[in-house]
């Protein structure tokens, strides 16, 4: 194996040194790098120098590549690949998407096949905040009273990517246009039916499958009953413990498993100082739940 390993936190995150992802990796540094991704669902790989091209080339190692919701906002120069900015352009509009990842979430877990993996590289970052907070899935099952998992295994959760439909979260007046595009996409697509616990198709295991940012109700309950719910797994979410929050380096090249992790931004940062990301999304499939054997 042509690079290290170290782990970095026990939430589940490691540090990769050694790697050129800028070139096509040798078929036994891509299995090893799965490999490492399979014991480490976030990965920091460090000292990285990709244009979009390249960005996408390593990202196709892994898998397809979901086209950008927020098309206005891709690159130039690489249709998958989609600008996370608070800067300015010379017209004065914003070059990217501001307000992206600002509650916890699992990327596109409101989409029948969400994503696999998400990619993200960092361009620039501010002088001050601009973390990433992660939560590991699977630890935040295995936290779950026995009570309260047996009121969710087996059941479902909808999903929706429209912040009109949730009332936990708001729009960002930071965004232009954010309350339009939310209430098209409140009309323009259905919701989702997930499971709340994820059996994991690689690993095995059970992971929590819900966020307060996409999962609105529980099928088959009330909505008091389905929030009350929901909210005693999110104080679960909450433990300290379950958490990772990544401080960015420049060059950094973050890849997470969405399949049993939720994430967010975590912001703290304003105008004149500026970040800037670029975002490669690897394609999944439907999520599933398989008892485990007694």
């Amino acid at each position: 194996m042509g690079f290290t390993v170290t782990r970095l936190s026990e939430a589940g995150a490691a540090e990769v040194v050694g790697l050129d992802c800028s070139r096509p990796l040798s078929p036994d540094d891509v299995a090893a790098l799965k490999a490492a991704f399979r014991e480490y669902p976030i990965l920091a790989l460090r000292d990285q120098h990709l244009d979009p091209v390249a960005q996408v080339a390593f990202s196709r190692q892994f898998g397809e590549l979901e086209d950008q919701v927020n098309s206005q906002y891709v690159h130039p120069d690489e249709r998958h690949v989609l600008i996370l900015s608070n800067e300015l352009g010379p017209d004065g509009k914003p070059i990217g998407v501001v307000d992206a990842g600002d509650f916890l979430h699992s990327d596109s877990s409101w989409r029948p096949d969400p994503c696999f993996a998400t990619i993200l590289y960092s361009i620039k970052n501010p002088s001050r905040g601009g973390n990433t907070e992660f939560c590991n899935m699977y630890h935040a099952f295995d936290a779950l009273p026995a009570e309260l998992r047996a009121q969710i295994e087996g059941r479902y959760a909808f999903h929706h990517v429209s912040k009109v439909k949730n009332p936990r979260v708001r729009i960002s007046p930071d965004r232009p246009g954010a309350k339009e595009f939310y209430e098209t996409q409140e009309r323009a697509l259905a919701e989702v039916r997930h499971p709340m616990v994820r059996t994991h198709p690689e690993t095995g295991r059970q992971a929590l499958f819900v966020s307060p940012r996409f999962a609105i109700r529980i099928d088959g309950l009330e909505p008091q009953a389905s929030e009350e719910l929901l909210g005693k797994i999110f104080a679960v979410m909450n433990t300290p413990a379950l958490r990772y929050t990544h401080q960015w380096r420049e060059h950094d090249l973050v890849m997470w498993d969405n399949r049993c992790l939720t994430h967010r931004a975590c912001g703290g940062y304003v105008l004149p100082d500026t970040r800037r990301l670029h975002r490669t999304v690897v394609c999944g499939d439907a999520p599933f739940y398989r008892p485990q054997a007694a």
